[in-house]
């Protein structure tokens, strides 16, 4: 099985992304917000990991400043965790925000504090990434608190 990872176009990324909100409900069982997701990966940068002719992850990369990137939006199908491709989308993004002068990446996940088993999974993997967290917040209109963490590039 050989994957790999291509800048894709933002229609792509809006169709991926649908496709695998609808395959991972218990991380996105709240379709506004799926929309919310799917409109949001045509203003960025995105990346998809490939297995012969099927896409089966996808990373959205945002720019929110000249330095900083942060990954807008990301996930892989259900059949394909565990096999390193959420990885290998970090390793990619992480090369080309180097190569845009990005000092950092951030994201933002469900707290551990919530104690929900998936974003535990989610928060962890991150970990295992090399982001850290830096603080918890809980935007408006939001019931759960969030975990903002960041992964310095250099």
């Amino acid at each position: 099985m050989s994957i790999n990872i291509e800048q894709i176009l933002p229609e792509q990324a809006a169709t991926l992304c649908e496709q695998i909100t609808k395959d991972l409900p218990e991380y996105f069982g709240l379709p506004e917000c799926n929309e919310h997701y799917i409109e949001g990966v045509y203003s960025h940068i995105n990346f998809a990991a490939k297995t012969d002719d099927k896409y089966v992850g996808l990373l959205s990369l945002d720019f929110p400043y000249p330095n900083t990137s942060s990954i807008y939006w990301m996930a892989v199908f259900s059949q394909w965790q565990g096999k390193n491709i959420g990885s290998m989308l970090i390793n990619n993004a992480t090369r080309y925000a180097k190569k845009q002068k990005a000092s950092t990446m951030t994201v933002e996940t469900l707290s551990p504090q919530e104690s929900d088993e998936n974003y535990l999974k989610t928060y962890h993997f991150y970990e295992k990434q090399g982001f850290q967290p830096l603080f918890n917040l809980k935007p408006e209109g939001y019931i759960w608190n969030m975990v903002y963490m960041v992964k310095y590039l250099y």
